[in-house]
């Protein structure tokens, strides 16, 4: 129930989002702004690791993005699930937002299910946490047209308020998507 309400959320932020005009951000070779950028790890499907972001250039050094992901535990797959939802501010340095480096800080909310099955005994630990992050990415915009993207990155976040379950989360981001 929870993750198709993360996925009605992902979906609404799409569908509204749009496109400021009178923008300065990195055109492509057609003369066409790249302000959005849309991806996906399709790598993950395989290890019932889901995740999508959607990304759009404020100017042509900052950007928002909103990302939902859920996954297992690999160690314990079986018993443990975590669903995100995260807000992303990325600066990028080289003034060429949606492409090469950036730093940014994500604000978000977790939801955790560690089952611990059958041990007698053991505490099931389950909660909703709010999130802070940090995280570093690079993306490459490719083709002829400029509009298939690879992003990769890593980083960390802090859960807040939170009794039970992990303190804090890695981050980690390798996906494929499409510019416009």
């Amino acid at each position: 129930m929870k993750s198709s309400r993360l996925a009605f959320l992902f979906v609404a932020f799409l569908v509204t989002a749009s496109t400021a005009s009178g923008q300065s951000v990195e055109t492509s070779r057609s003369g066409m702004p790249r302000v959005n950028l849309i991806s996906a790890n399709p790598i993950g499907l395989l290890f019932e690791w889901y995740n999508g972001e959607f990304e759009h250039a404020m100017s042509s050094t900052t950007s928002l993005a909103l990302a939902a992901s859920s996954f297992s535990d690999l160690e314990d797959f079986e018993d443990s699930r975590y669903s995100v939802v995260d807000g992303i501010g990325r600066y990028y340095p080289g003034g060429r937002a949606l492409r090469g480096f950036s730093i940014g800080a994500s604000v978000g909310f977790v939801d955790f299910d560690e089952d611990t099955g059958d041990c007698v005994g053991c505490i099931d630990e389950t909660g909703t946490a709010a999130t802070i992050g940090v995280r570093g990415d690079y993306v490459w915009i490719l083709g002829r047209d400029q509009r298939f993207a690879v992003a990769a990155g890593i980083g960390a976040k802090r859960l807040l308020g939170n009794d039970v379950g992990p303190e804090g989360l890695p981050i980690g981001r390798l996906s494929i998507g499409y510019a416009w």
